[in-house]
């Protein structure tokens, strides 16, 4: 399972892919608040599709925006923590 984080245009999605096949996706306008929306996103998001976090295997993050940008920052430090979580399971 892998969950795809994407930026584009102030909008999050979300998206879930199951051997490279979407299985879901949500959204939500980035208000500058993702550090309080994104992890509650993503968990509800799992919830609803009956999976764990233990069943993310990898986590990317897509965006149309640069390093310099705090929404971006935030997404990559979400990604670069949930693949450590992920690469210390296996």
């Amino acid at each position: 399972m892998k969950l795809i984080i994407k930026i584009k245009a102030k909008k999050i999605i979300l998206s879930l892919y199951r051997k490279n096949k979407l299985l879901d996706e949500a959204s939500f306008l980035d208000e500058r608040n993702l550090s309080e929306k994104l992890l509650p996103a993503i968990d509800k998001l799992l919830q609803k599709n009956q999976l764990a976090t233990a069943d993310i295997q990898k986590v990317e993050v897509k965006s149309d925006i640069g390093e310099p940008f705090t929404t971006y920052r935030i997404a990559k430090s979400v990604e670069k923590a949930f693949n450590w979580a992920i690469s210390v399971d296996n």
